[in-house]
């Protein structure tokens, strides 16, 4: 229970960069769910920064293998065989150790008719299974930026939409930032307005936390917004949420209509 997003921008410059945004909500089993000082995104090197929505303990073990000299494509394939081999291993532990038995075993097995219920179940529960995490992925290739969304059996590059977003409370990012016309030509300073309206939106979902982080990463590195810049772009949404609702021309339209 989370919410990551990223959106690609121009800057003064007429250089691409990325807005991206987490919340500080945490998810543990058996803990529930609580705000907590963390991070929710990893520098992974100058310019790639991977955010996860899903279990907080395995993070590490997902960006461990990616080197600072990788490539983005080649990033994203290292937490995607990570997520592979993390999940083939708790089937191992939790499903395939209980009955002694292997991988081998279960492709010897499906060569034949299922032999009988228990079998059957055993299937079912390894081909259900998901690790329910997934790494949205923001970087550069030379100049231009990207945005992936890595899970278990897809690799999704995003950057033809020019944004993205992952956890609880995804639609109501996304919706937002479908309604503001976001596109990888907005100024940086649309954008930047346009990531944290999607995260102050999808705070009505449950799961997502209150607290923001929100940076800007260009090809040079990475620039935190600090919570009084936060403030101010708070102080600007809560302007918007109110603007219609007391706009003079609505009382002047309402009165005239029961004159």
């Amino acid at each position: 229970m989370t919410i990551c997003i990223a959106a690609i921008g121009i800057d003064d410059k007429g250089k691409e960069a990325i807005v991206f945004a987490t919340d500080h909500m945490v998810s543990y089993p058996q803990m529930g769910q609580f705000e907590k000082t963390i991070d929710k995104y990893k520098k992974l090197n100058t310019n790639t920064v991977a955010m996860l929505s899903g279990n907080p303990l395995i993070f590490e073990t997902l960006i461990g293998k990616c080197k600072k000299e990788c490539s983005f494509d080649e990033i994203a394939q290292s937490i995607q065989s990570s997520m592979i081999e993390l999940k083939e291993q708790i089937i191992q532990k939790q499903l395939l150790d209980i009955f002694k038995i292997n991988y081998d075993y279960i492709k010897e097995v499906l060569k034949a008719p299922i032999p009988n219920p228990y079998i059957d179940n055993l299937l079912r529960a390894i081909s259900g299974f998901s690790l329910q995490t997934s790494i949205l992925l923001v970087g550069f290739k030379d100049d231009t930026a990207q945005i992936a969304e890595v899970i278990e059996n897809s690799i999704s590059n995003l950057r033809d939409i020019a944004f993205g977003a992952i956890g609880s409370g995804a639609v109501q990012a996304l919706n937002t930032l479908l309604f503001q016309g976001q596109s990888s030509n907005d100024s940086l300073t649309a954008t930047l307005y346009n990531v944290y309206k999607a995260k102050r939106n999808a705070e009505v979902s449950v799961g997502v936390g209150k607290e923001t982080d929100i940076m800007i990463l260009t090809k040079a590195g990475l620039t935190e917004i600090n919570d009084d810049n936060i403030k101010i772009l708070s102080n600007i949404y809560e302007s918007e949420l109110k603007f219609g609702k007391t706009h003079e021309k609505v009382k002047e339209m309402l009165n005239s209509t029961f004159k």
